[in-house]
């Protein structure tokens, strides 16, 4: 079991306490040495819906941090410290949390950032009919007071684990510019209005988007940069060869489109150019495969499961991420922030036999042009080459399909809000897994309408039951006896498929300093405030 006092050691005042020495101190250095000046250029991907962060959730961190902040931060070693929160406190059972705003914080239009801003926010996320996907951090949210301009209080029903980290995510919006808005509508989805380090200036769709230093920034002195430039390209091999050409500052693995191309990545890391810094890290990122889980023929879970053994995950592994990831089997992955609950006798065996003898039994026997077709949803670069493989694999096992593919926005439109997707299959990576609640909640019950992240559309009452359970207690042992029961229930009925855990690999040219490689859930430009750079 989870100590409480420790649980709160850990998210409240001692992490704010340590964050105000340690971090403070390196970044001290940093500023002390950092060039002041110049346009930074990224492959990044841009936003599908918009500049509100209660609804991209945690899949674009990159792009909403430059233009807001959450009430804490991650520092250049992933540790949560102050953001625009100066000190936090928590509840000895971990269900009420009291944030003190830091003083003099303006929004980009001028206005002040006050404790009415944080309300309206949190009450957007935690709205059912906004179907945020940061709702799962504030789930079971009692009541929010602003006793006064500068502090906020979060009770909640019951304890929440989920809290501290998640807050990191919420990027505050101006209750002044969104009161009375449709979230999905306004048009501050293209004009933002923050409190980050820079503003957007220039947002041209599929191409890029460029943004301004804040000069009136809450922390004094930064950021170091002028501008910054997003280059958004559909095909990330395109963006690696004008990284390599020296038209673009760096690439970050977090904000690739449909993911890195490793082929060319392996090149860059085996060949150490002396003009440009590699760096692997460990992710808690998931490749998943879904399936349409409310039609024809995934409806059926011996079909489900075929499709699982007719995947050679190894080879995926060893020859599409040239060996930049390991094999996944069970939905929550072993990583170091889930390892305490990851089940390592879940086993999903590449088995075309099986897989041919379970499809026979689901009453789709083997015929000329095949069992039955299915589409494979892609968008366009690594995606495509991975939908490839799979392709291949379904057909040999007399499952014809064919591939879509398209840019990301109308991809995940589809997936995430229209749930046009019967008989098809599709793959998304699942990010900065910091709780095994968050990668269960995109198969909770509760989200499996549109605009919700159970995108299968899978619904089983005791797997539902367990999710919530599992969120609503602090007692580690309980969670994870649950969360190993409802890994059994996914491996049985197989409405998603974990594929792999890929590692990161983050490139820049040597003269930019203060990028650090961050597995957060603002991701690496968490510190995108104190990059500079540094060509004499």
């Amino acid at each position: 079991m989870v100590s409480r006092r420790a649980f709160i050691a850990t998210t409240a005042a001692g992490i704010a306490g340590a964050a105000l020495l340690g971090p403070r101190a390196s970044r001290l250095v940093h500023a002390q040495e950092a060039k002041r000046g110049g346009t930074l250029r990224l492959l990044q991907i841009e936003p599908a819906i918009g500049f509100n962060p209660a609804l991209e959730g945690t899949n674009w961190p990159e792009t909403m941090r430059m233009v807001y902040n959450g009430l804490t931060d991650f520092n250049e070693t992933g540790d949560l410290v102050p953001g625009l929160a100066r000190s936090w406190t928590a509840s000895e059972e971990a269900d009420t949390f009291t944030f003190k705003l830091a003083p003099g914080v303006q929004f980009h239009d001028g206005q002040p950032c006050t404790a009415d801003d944080v309300r309206f926010t949190y009450e957007m996320v935690a709205d059912s009919k906004v179907a945020s996907p940061l709702n799962v951090y504030v789930a079971n949210l009692k009541s929010i007071d602003t006793p006064d301009k500068s502090t906020v209080t979060l009770r909640f029903n019951g304890p929440n684990v989920l809290m501290m980290p998640g807050v990191s995510a919420m990027g505050i919006l101006p209750k002044h510019l969104w009161a009375g808005a449709d979230p999905r509508k306004s048009q501050y989805l293209a004009q933002p209005v923050g409190t980050g380090p820079f503003k957007l200036k220039d947002w041209q769709r599929g191409d890029h988007l460029t943004f301004v230093a804040n000069r009136d920034y809450f922390r004094k002195g930064r950021p170091y940069l002028d501008q910054v430039i997003f280059k958004v390209v559909s095909d990330a091999a395109t963006g690696i060869q004008s990284f390599r050409n020296g038209e673009l500052d760096a690439v970050l693995s977090q904000g690739v489109p449909g993911g890195l191309p490793y082929a060319l990545v392996r090149q860059i890391v085996d060949a150490k150019p002396p003009n440009i810094v590699t760096n692997e890290f460990v992710q808690a990122f998931s490749q998943i495969l879904w399936m349409n889980c409310a039609a024809p023929p995934f409806d059926n879970p011996k079909v489900r499961r075929a499709i699982a053994h007719s995947i050679n995950k190894d080879l995926i592994v060893k020859a599409l991420l040239q060996g930049f990831g390991r094999v996944q089997d069970s939905v929550v992955g072993n990583f170091p922030s889930m390892r305490w609950a990851h089940d390592p006798a879940i086993k999903s065996d590449y088995s075309p036999a099986r897989a041919n003898q379970l499809l026979d039994e689901a009453g789709y026997p083997k015929k000329a042009g095949g069992r039955f077709k299915i589409t494979i949803l892609a968008t366009e670069g690594f995606r495509v080459k991975l939908s490839e493989a799979l392709r291949a694999m379904f057909t040999a096992v007399g499952i014809e399909s064919s591939i879509q593919s398209s840019t990301w926005a109308p991809y995940i439109q589809r997936i995430r809000q229209d749930r046009d997707t019967a008989g098809m299959i599709w793959t998304i990576f699942i990010p900065r897994q910091v709780d095994p609640s968050l990668i269960l909640d995109y198969l909770s019950p509760k989200n499996a309408k549109p605009g919700g992240s159970n995108y299968s559309q899978w619904t089983n009452a005791r797997a539902g039951e367990l999710i919530e359970a599992a969120r609503a207690t602090g007692n580690q042992a309980k969670r994870k006896g649950m969360y190993q029961e409802i890994q059994k229930i996914v491996a049985d009925e197989a409405p998603v498929v974990p594929l792999y855990s890929a590692l990161g690999v983050d490139m820049w040219q040597r003269y930019v300093e203060g990028i650090h490689s961050i597995d957060s859930l603002t991701g690496t430009l968490s510190t995108i405030d104190t990059v500079s750079l540094n060509r004499s």
